[in-house]
């Protein structure tokens, strides 16, 4: 992939990921705000945005958005890469990953 061909790819991420982002926060803010890990005030600019100013901020050569768990642990639980279970233990290893990765953005927001 040429570096041209990657910021065309980036360009095109972004945009569908801010698209995605204002439509959410329309339809539900709170859970926006959850699912999206973003402020209050971030959600506000957001829905603010025109969109010309989304297409010129996607345009931007840095990802917008980022993979926001580096654990291995939540990753481990969220591929189901442990050794296979009944699907009670996967019940609950989703369940487990869902209260780690709501730990961690409730703790991201309050920086």
């Amino acid at each position: 992939m040429t570096s041209h061909q990657l910021t065309n790819e980036i360009r095109d991420l972004n945009l569908s990921y801010l698209m995605l982002a204002q439509a959410m926060i329309r339809g539900d803010k709170a859970q926006a705000l959850y699912r999206l890990g973003i402020t209050e005030d971030v959600a506000e600019l957001l829905m603010q945005m025109s969109p010309q100013q989304l297409v010129r901020v996607a345009s931007r050569n840095v990802l917008l958005c980022t993979v926001r768990f580096g654990d291995e642990l939540i990753w481990g639980l969220l591929t189901d890469s442990h050794a296979p279970r009944a699907e009670m233990d996967a019940n609950v290893d989703r369940l487990h990953a869902s209260v780690l990765m709501a730990g961690q953005v409730g703790a991201g927001l309050a920086n």
